[in-house]
């Protein structure tokens, strides 16, 4: 597994998608905290999620594990919240709205 580590940590741009989509196991947990502290002053991370930071110690199944993520993750960061309509959802409806005219 320390190879698979090292070459998530390789990239000057690490992208995680949608954390939080599903709740992690306590090994992926581990590993996605292996991967953050590591990253974290080597290169840039982007990480989206649709939940909030008080939700992840129920996602990653470990309210400790999820503060010493988040403390890591957070520590450099510049945090960009965005609220409003999915922009799936915002397209699915111009696209059910053009059917019906």
């Amino acid at each position: 597994m320390e190879k698979k580590i090292r070459s998530f940590i390789k990239p000057s741009v690490l992208i995680i998608d949608e954390i939080g989509y599903l709740n992690l196991d306590t090994q992926s947990a581990h590993y996605l905290y292996q991967i953050i502290s590591r990253s974290c002053e080597r290169g840039s991370i982007i990480l989206t999620s649709n939940k909030g930071f008080g939700e992840w110690g129920e996602m990653v199944g470990d309210p400790i594990i999820a503060t010493a993520m988040l403390d890591r993750f957070l520590h450099h960061s510049r945090i960009f919240n965005l609220k409003g309509d999915s922009y799936r959802l915002k397209e699915k409806h111009m696209s059910t709205q053009k059917q019906k005219d």
